[in-house]
């Protein structure tokens, strides 16, 4: 409204030298034009009046067909659902003719199709899955269908040949390069050439491409095209399941492979017996092919032009082939049988060697097993020598000596030996004979699975023996002593008993006996006599202790002097009557060991004495 006012304040304001133009009917005719096209122009605002009602009956007349469009498609951009309809009968046109005067709208359009395609999947994962079924469902199974063609293939030829003169050859070979043997009797028995390669449209049957080896020999190619398509039509259409058609055809030497695209497929003449995985470099091409002539392939119609290009992808085809090796010269084959023959003989030797090492192995081990004291817990190798470790008695005879008895290389073998104390009974006797060292006149010998001892020997050492005895372990054999004679209870202990019976009194002050104890100790050294001769019988020490003794009368030094007197006294009277002084000891005991209290004349004489005590060791 602002700007008609200003057009129609430009128009009153005009020059006056345009005194020509009626400007205030002029004004009129174009309020009523804008009225026309927006009926809310108030044509008061303007100043100017209303024009003549016959004026509105001419506008109808001229622009009323406008009028009405005009309405109407307001009304369609106003109403969504209309305008939806409107755009999509004519937004598939839109976007052809805006792909191909710009093809820009791909990048723009991608991220949308994109979104809305992860969408519909996450909604609905099934759509995919049956969308993607029928073409990789049979890709699939194909594909696994090659590997496990390819893996009987090798394993076929692997077997055929493992166990011949050729089979040990190539194992000579796969051992000296590295190579598997698979892979090395594949390379000398999978020997082909691939003669030809027809691209055939798959829809048409036509014959698009032919090429062949410089020496193959064929038939007119439009031909030989011809038959194979008639007869893959007659496997598809004789037998279920054949939908693909025919893959592979075998006619004497050679055979006819057939790969699959979506408007081409190759057909392949190959001399020989290929290997399964040639189809993978067939797909391959195949697969190239398609993609790169896909247009012309689509909408092939016999012209062969547009594909003058095709013929190098399928020389690429005609140029696989694999060539068998080069043959060995006689000589060198004798040569070759000769070193085999040379190797086969080391081996036999080296396993016989081996064999032998083994067999002297196994009886060093059970020597050993046999061995008491010694157990072996684990045999085996270590960084290629022999291994034995186990248990070892410290009595028990030296693995090493048992050893240097074999025809083994001691340098080979590895040994392991933790100490550790048998209860074999032979070194339980041995362990307790230096424990106990038992008197000479004790044996300690094995009966059955029991140790006894046999002789004699005194409390004392019985008393030790039977205490070392009982700190023994569990399992350990049974100790028989009853059959060892006490020598304190036996004739050594009552001679010891009638020696240590006597006395020699004295007289008050006196160091010396008086004459009345002659008999007494002519009887003390006949005693002492048989006691040295039954000792040195029983493989014993025996000695005699005087001891000197006084009354409680005197000083105390007095008493020790005198009773040392009295016992160096009566060893040397026993001396005069042939006793050995080295059997005879002498100590001064004073008044501290009396017989009796003194009480009386007659019991302080009964202390003033020389007594004898018997030691045996």
């Amino acid at each position: 409204m602002t700007t008609s006012s200003a057009t129609l304040d430009r128009l009153f304001s005009a020059a006056q030298s345009d005194t020509g133009i009626d400007r205030q009917a002029l004004a009129g005719l174009l309020v009523e034009l804008a009225r026309s096209a927006d009926e809310s122009i108030d044509a008061r605002a303007s100043g100017i009046a209303s024009t003549d009602p016959r004026l509105t009956q001419l506008r109808g007349l001229l622009l009323g067909q406008e009028i009405a469009t005009l309405s109407r498609l307001t009304r369609q951009f106003d109403d969504p659902a209309e305008l939806a309809a409107i755009v999509g009968r004519v937004l598939p046109t839109a976007l052809a003719q805006a792909w191909a005067q710009n093809k820009s709208l791909g990048p723009i359009l991608a991220p949308m199709v994109e979104e809305a395609t992860r969408s519909s999947i996450r909604r609905d994962p099934g759509t995919l899955i049956n969308i993607l079924h029928p073409l990789m469902g049979p890709a699939i199974g194909k594909s696994i269908g090659e590997r496990i063609d390819g893996t009987f293939q090798s394993l076929n030829e692997t077997l055929k040949h493992s166990l011949s003169w050729h089979g040990l050859m190539w194992r000579w070979e796969a051992w000296r390069t590295g190579t598997s043997f698979a892979a090395i009797v594949l390379k000398h028995t999978l020997i082909y050439r691939v003669e030809h390669v027809f691209l055939i449209h798959r829809h048409t049957g036509l014959l698009i491409a032919h090429v062949a080896a410089p020496d193959a020999v064929s038939q007119d190619p439009q031909l030989v095209s011809s038959m194979l398509v008639a007869i893959q039509d007659f496997i598809r259409d004789s037998f279920s399941g054949a939908e693909q058609g025919v893959d592979t055809v075998r006619l004497g030497e050679l055979r006819l492979w057939s790969e699959p695209g979506p408007f081409a497929s190759l057909a392949v003449v190959i001399r020989g017996n290929p290997p399964e995985n040639l189809h993978q470099t067939l797909a391959g091409v195949v697969t190239r092919i398609n993609a790169e002539h896909h247009d012309a392939l689509r909408d092939f119609n016999g012209d062969s032009a547009a594909f003058a290009n095709v013929e190098a992808a399928l020389m690429e085809c005609v140029e696989l082939q694999q060539r068998a090796p080069r043959s060995t010269p006689h000589r060198a084959r004798w040569a070759v049988a000769l070193l085999a023959l040379a190797l086969i003989g080391l081996f036999g030797r080296w396993e016989y060697q081996r064999w032998q090492e083994r067999r002297h192995w196994n009886a060093y081990v059970a020597q050993l097993r046999a061995e008491p004291g010694i157990v072996v817990a684990e045999t085996g190798t270590q960084d290629g020598k022999w291994s034995v470790s186990g248990l070892r008695d410290p009595l028990a005879v030296d693995p090493q000596t048992v050893l240097r008895r074999t025809s083994l290389d001691p340098s080979q073998i590895v040994s392991r030996w933790t100490s550790y104390q048998s209860l074999e009974p032979a070194f339980v006797l041995r362990r307790l004979i230096d424990t106990m060292k038992p008197p000479p006149t004790v044996s300690m010998v094995l009966q059955g699975n029991r140790i006894v001892a046999l002789g004699s020997a005194s409390e004392a050492w019985l008393r030790r023996a039977h205490a070392t005895t009982e700190a023994l372990p569990t399992g350990t054999p049974p100790i028989d002593f009853s059959a060892v004679e006490d020598i304190d209870t036996g004739m050594l202990g009552k001679l010891r008993a009638a020696i240590q019976s006597n006395q020699i009194l004295f007289d008050n002050n006196s160091p010396a006996p008086s004459q009345e104890n002659n008999a007494i100790l002519d009887k003390v050294a006949g005693e002492i006599h048989d006691l040295a001769a039954l000792a040195s019988t029983l493989g014993v020490t025996a000695r005699v202790m005087l001891t000197g003794h006084t009354d409680s009368k005197g000083s105390e030094i007095f008493n020790l002097s005198i009773s040392q007197g009295r016992a160096e006294s009566v060893r040397a009277l026993l001396k005069k009557r042939g006793v050995d002084p080295s059997l005879l000891a002498v100590r001064a005991a004073g008044p501290y060991e009396p017989e009796q209290n003194e009480d009386s004349d007659a019991a302080r004489s009964r202390n003033r004495r020389v007594t004898f005590t018997v030691e045996i060791d």
